[in-house]
């Protein structure tokens, strides 16, 4: 090859990483391994009004191929969705994503019913909404 078309490569291979790594720190979605999404890994489970959810609730900050984006550290909330029973949410609602996950361990919901969901939400990122579940008395 000449030295120019060496150059040619060179430049654009540099210029596709610069790209790469400035859609990455700004959070462009759908760029590489970035989050363009939320998902619960663990869904909320039936308990009894006033106690806390167990297993915790579990959020992930995933790519477009479903892949957990462990440079993802921003804010994650999660708020009732459906809300069968005029139920109110208490415990933590907000936490700091750790390598893409957040974690919710002292959630609770005050008013049983059947066909309740959770919505989890952050910045620049396609929410994602829990499967139902029921809170009983």
């Amino acid at each position: 090859m000449r030295r120019a078309q060496v150059m040619m490569i060179a430049v654009a291979v540099l210029a596709a990483a610069c790209d790469a790594a400035i859609n990455h720190i700004i959070g462009i979605a759908g760029s590489g391994n970035t989050a363009t999404h939320l998902a619960f890994t663990v869904q909320p489970s039936t308990t009894t009004a006033g106690l806390v959810i167990t297993p915790a609730v579990v959020v992930v900050a995933q790519n477009s191929s479903g892949n957990a984006d462990t440079t993802y550290s921003n804010s994650v909330t999660v708020a009732i969705g459906a809300n069968p029973g005029g139920g109110t949410l208490s415990g933590t609602s907000t936490v700091t994503a750790s390598r893409g996950v957040a974690s919710f361990s002292n959630l609770s919901i005050t008013n049983a019913a059947t066909g309740y969901t959770l919505i989890a939400a952050a910045p620049l990122l396609t929410s994602a909404t829990s499967a139902t579940f029921n809170i009983t008395p």
